[in-house]
């Protein structure tokens, strides 16, 4: 009793429960009164805080609005002003000064990406000859009205204006150049997205029923799609026009609903745009249309209730609060046993920043995971990712919820064969839709045959009509006997034939051989694809046993080195020139001496190249340029393993280094650079190195070690860096909470100070609390 007592010490509820029972009593008599004037207040109350704060939040749109339009208007009037729209113009020969058009090009491409707003970027010049020109290519002008047209955009009396373009379909910035003179040799214009311009407009009414266009200082609409109004947009725009006094907001009725609009005035470039917004009403208080009647339901009933509930419900209802307080271990609890009044606050203060970070984090993961479950099993399975080890492998399945022990793997891999009829029967720009469709829906069924299945199983669709189903077998399943392969060779029937009697198509299922080694997966589909190749054309059968298989290729050709051919493409990719003849000549080793026939030796080495040529192809390579044709018939004429060897080294090795070299490295210091601006621009929300990999189709361990080797630190310490100096540079300037300003750089408030102490030696708080004194005190010491 003694050790219950002191391990147990939440109150009986005595206290909690008796005033529960008051509170119930007392509040349910006065509730169906209150409830009668809540229900006429309170709708009319809420209904202007409504309106007040969705004019209010309507005022801070205009605003952005507006600042983003003067952003770009600064921004483009100081363009005319660059030294590449100098008087030196006049005297630029399009066909042989080849640099400075080519600086045009830049230049034009560079102001059309400077803002998304900007849909067109043309520049247009008058001498030597008349000559238009955009980042894509130039044209010589011939047509005199043409010509007159873009004159007229260098006559105005502003150096920088708004206008139409010259089809009438957007809205175009003109800068006569060159910038600051009265003699204009030509015109620098950017025409507006004008989608992006009605998504940005599209801001300031986000209410379903609503509506925003813009008008021009004669009343007519400025978007294209705002040319054709729709009923609303022009009763609203013909109820404006007619108002007095020029009202910026005002009521308006309209198919039986009452609509808010708000209007008012750009002033751009010495012309007046005018912006209208007309939202339903119905649509800004809907969140308290129902408030009311819930109030005088809810207080009704509890008034014919409350004798009987008031008890009844305070014994039940304090059974999950002790459970409770047990869960979030209240610390304050007075020496007598019973709790402080705080207690719920502090349940639900806890209970709120679990929620909060488990929202967040389940938002992430559902956001991220699907992508990279598929995307990081392709790359596994094809051997892309090159993890030497089984822990390396287990350590990257357990990314994907595998959380692996002693389990054995076993690939089923099948691939698909549309029938002649099925696959150009349709048009041909349908094939590849009707093959994906066929793929998809293959995976699908072999997904609800897996459903029962007692240990883990994932499907992998390689979008090549060909499907892989990874399995991890636990010991007690006992793989390694015929049952289990027969049951294997069950399912493989069932899915065969639910897929044939779907689709008029071939399919070729393999088993392959069983690993406990998880970093021989990629080997166990290179070698099912080698047989369904070899097998898919020459064969009725339409499952193979990879034991079976791999003893008769072993009795008739011997064994082909598959990790050795992995070996030698991945060193040519990486430009390691030594290393990938070190491995073509253990290659070609292993058939010195042997009893295998010539004709398969061939046959390996032409199924190297093959793999070779194919992996070339991937990287946007043509093989028949870098090889020529007859590099099968080279290799015939071959007469010894030294002879081969040599001719390996010159025709295949040397060619693919010259080749890659050059531009892999170029490749990888542009994506090295890419990814610190990355990490400088979008640090709040910056991608993970591997995301980053997958964007620029690199390695992340190539990836990595070249931005270490470029900036002298990896790429998670730098991004760790940029994120803590832009929260010591807030935590300096600014009053804004730690918590916030965890969340602006990208961490959740707890994980912030950890990382933040462990850097600085020092809690944020802290951190403030120095900067703030040592400031003051030098203020001090100055006013002194």
């Amino acid at each position: 009793m003694i050790f219950k007592r002191t391990a147990d010490p939440l109150p009986k509820g005595r206290y909690f429960r008796r005033s529960l029972m008051m509170i119930l009593f007392i509040a349910c008599i006065p509730g169906v009164i209150t409830g009668v004037l809540l229900y006429g207040w309170v709708t009319v109350k809420m209904e202007k805080i409504l309106q007040q704060t969705h004019l209010h939040q309507f005022e801070q749109r205009t605003v952005w609005v507006g600042d983003q339009l003067d952003a770009l208007e600064l921004t483009f009037s100081q363009w005319a002003f660059d030294p590449v729209f100098d008087n030196r113009l006049k005297e630029l020969d399009f066909v042989f000064k080849y640099k400075q058009v080519h600086e045009l090009y830049r230049l034009l491409l560079m102001i059309q990406n400077s803002n998304t707003l900007i849909g067109k970027v043309q520049l247009y010049l008058g001498e030597p000859r008349a000559v238009k020109m955009d980042s894509e290519r130039y044209d010589f002008i011939k047509d005199a009205g043409e010509i007159e047209k873009y004159e007229r955009l260098t006559h105005q009396p502003q150096a920088t204006y708004w206008s139409r373009s010259m089809e009438g379909t957007s809205m175009m910035m003109v800068n006569r150049l060159p910038g600051g003179s009265d003699d204009a040799l030509g015109a620098l214009t950017i025409t507006l997205d004008n989608k992006q311009l009605g998504n940005m407009l599209q801001t300031l009414s986000p209410y379903n029923g609503g509506t925003t266009f813009l008008l021009d200082e004669q009343g007519k609409p400025m978007l294209p799609q705002d040319q054709a109004l729709g009923g609303l947009q022009h009763a609203v725009r013909e109820h404006l026009l007619n108002l007095e006094g020029n009202l910026s907001s005002f009521l308006m009725e309209y198919e039986g609903l009452t609509y808010s609009v708000q209007s008012g005035t750009y002033r751009r470039l010495g012309t007046d745009w005018t912006y209208v917004s007309a939202v339903p009403l119905n649509e800004i208080v809907a969140p308290i249309v129902s408030v009311p009647r819930i109030i005088l339901l809810v207080n009704g009933s509890g008034l014919l209730l409350a004798l009987i509930l008031s008890w009844v419900g305070s014994l039940q209802l304090y059974k999950p609060f002790t459970k409770l307080l047990r869960i979030f271990t209240v610390a304050s609890v007075r020496p007598n046993g019973s709790v402080q009044l705080d207690e719920i606050k502090h349940i639900e203060q806890r209970w709120i920043g679990v929620n909060e970070e488990r929202e967040s984090l389940q938002q992430r993961l559902e956001e991220q995971l699907p992508l990279a479950r598929e995307s990081l099993l392709i790359q596994l399975t094809l051997g892309h990712l090159l993890l030497s080890s089984d822990h390396e492998w287990k350590q990257r399945l357990a990314q994907l919820g595998w959380v692996l022990w002693d389990e054995r793997f076993i690939i089923l891999f099948a691939h698909i064969r549309p029938s002649a009829v099925l696959l150009y029967g349709a048009k041909e720009r349908n094939q590849s839709e009707s093959q994906e469709w066929i793929s998809f829906a293959a995976t699908d069924i072999l997904n609800r045959q897996l459903v029962e299945l007692p240990y883990r199983a994932e499907t992998i669709n390689y979008h090549d009509m060909s499907i892989a189903l990874l399995l991890a077998v636990p010991p007690e399943v006992q793989p390694e006997t015929p049952e289990f392969r027969e049951e294997l060779t069950r399912m493989a029937q069932h899915w065969l034939e639910a897929v044939q009697s779907e689709w008029n198509v071939r399919m070729t299922v393999s088993i392959s051989k069983l690993t406990s080694d998880a970093s021989h997966i990629p080997q166990l589909v290179r070698e099912s694809r080698a047989v369904l190749r070899k097998r898919q054309f020459s064969s009725n059968v339409t499952i193979i046993d990879m034991n079976e298989e791999a003893e008769q290729d072993v009795n008739e050709h011997g064994v082909y080195p598959l990790e050795l051919e992995q070996a030698i493409i991945s060193a040519l990719r990486s430009g390691e020139q030594d290393s990938a003849l070190e491995q073509f000549s253990i290659f070609i080793g292993t058939y010195a001496g042997s009893e295998v026939p010539e004709k398969h030796v061939r046959q390996a080495l032409f199924q190297l190249l093959a793999r070779i040529q194919h992996t070339l192809l991937q990287l946007g390579e043509d093989p028949v340029e870098l090889f020529g044709v007859g590099m099968y018939e080279e290799v015939l004429q071959l007469h010894d393993l030294d002879e081969l060897f040599l001719w390996f080294r010159e025709r295949i090795v040397h060619v693919c280094i010259e080749e890659f070299t050059g531009k892999e490295e170029k490749q990888i210091q542009m994506a090295v650079h890419q990814m610190k601006e990355h990490a400088q621009q979008q640090y709040a929300e910056a991608l993970s190195l591997d995301e980053l990999a997958d964007l620029h189709g690199i390695h992340s361990y190539t990836l990595s070690r070249a931005f270490k080797q470029t900036f002298g630190q990896n790429f998670v310490d730098y991004l760790t860096e940029v994120r803590l100096h832009r929260a010591k540079e807030l935590l300096e300037s600014t009053d804004v909470k730690i918590s916030e300003i965890a969340e602006q750089v990208g961490y959740q408030p707890s994980y912030f100070n950890r990382l933040f102490k462990k850097s600085e030696g020092t809690t944020p708080s802290r951190y403030r609390e120095d900067i703030h004194k040592h400031t003051g005190h030098n203020r001090g010491n100055r006013s002194v």
